[in-house]
């Protein structure tokens, strides 16, 4: 039965891929943006994984699928690509729905406080990633109140950069202008957070104010957003930027647009320029061939599938 009920939605998810290749057309439209409906896991088997332990499971060779941009799927985790083009630009869009809150983890090169940088895939590949983007760089600044898997790193609240909450659900919180009494608000148990931003959609409303110097909103870059679609059901926008051949890059306002375009109910902006990743099977898959620079910190998502559950079942 799990075997075919991986082949079915692995089928269903690579039409859906093909419908779309990379630089095809250009699309404008809200009405013509790609859907992403979540998928609904057997997850019978996943464990919950403790944040302060490594990840104890690594990807299933068997769960990858290898047609357009690829994807993976197993029981505890959906992993699945789209591109398109927008403001001239090339678009990277990744899908995932987990299992488990605990799949949503982040990780750091070297421990807080070391600035030591490595290339985000080299740490994707150490922490067992089905999937990993770039963090915050928060290594490289003081301003923040910064958590990273559920350990409290710093505590110098700044209301100058928009903070992303993690619960132990896995529900996102963007709190603007954050103060410790706003932080004091989150009800549940907070596992990340983040001091970046800008918060691009914050409750399914789209933010339409992004003052001057604040991450350079009005310069056309590479950039990187982080939503949260639904329950436990995130996407990832890597844009390209004029590095790359045939793309501009966009501009705050205009990846705003297009993560509340998609239906995102939460959507924050994270590092861009060449700090953007987007890894997958160890690869880079934004923007390949372009310059790669070294990061201090990931966001990524694991199985929590062990190898011999998913053997046993088959």
């Amino acid at each position: 039965m799990r075997t075919a009920y991986r082949v079915l939605l692995a089928v269903i998810m690579l039409a859906l891929v093909a419908l779309l290749v990379p630089g095809a057309v250009p699309l404008a439209g809200a009405e013509d943006l790609p859907a992403y409906e979540p998928v609904s896991l057997n997850g019978e088997s996943a464990n919950v994984i403790d944040y302060q332990e490594k990840t104890p499971y690594a990807p299933h060779e068997d769960a990858y699928f290898t047609e357009g941009l690829g994807g993976y799927l197993d029981d505890t985790i959906s992993v699945r690509f789209d591109t398109l083009r927008r403001a001239d630009t090339d678009i990277w869009l990744c899908w995932v729905q987990i299992a488990d809150a605990s799949q949503l983890r982040t990780a750091t090169y070297k421990p807080y406080p070391s600035k030591s940088s490595e290339m985000a895939n080299k740490i994707a590949v150490r922490e067992k990633a089905v999937l990993a983007i770039n963090g915050d760089f928060f290594m490289d600044r003081k301003e923040g109140y910064i958590v990273r898997n559920g350990e409290e790193l710093r505590d110098n609240y700044y209301e100058g950069l928009d903070a992303l909450v993690v619960d132990g659900d896995g529900d996102f919180y963007i709190l603007r202008a954050p103060t410790k009494e706003k932080f004091d608000t989150i009800e549940g148990r907070i596992v990340q957070a983040f001091a970046f931003g800008p918060g691009l959609v914050i409750d399914g409303e789209l933010q339409t104010y992004f003052p001057e110097g604040n991450m350079k909103p009005n310069s056309r870059t590479q950039r990187m957003a982080l939503c949260q679609m639904g329950t436990l059901s995130y996407l990832m926008i890597a844009t390209a930027g004029p590095e790359q051949k045939n793309s501009q890059g966009l501009t705050m306002s205009e990846l705003a647009q297009l993560a509340y375009d998609l239906g995102a109910q939460q959507a924050y902006n994270l590092d861009g320029g060449s700090s953007t990743w987007l890894v997958f099977k160890g690869q880079k898959v934004n923007a390949p061939g372009s310059k790669k620079r070294p990061i201090c910190d990931i966001v990524y998502f694991v199985t929590s599938e062990p190898e011999e559950a998913a053997e046993a079942v088959e």
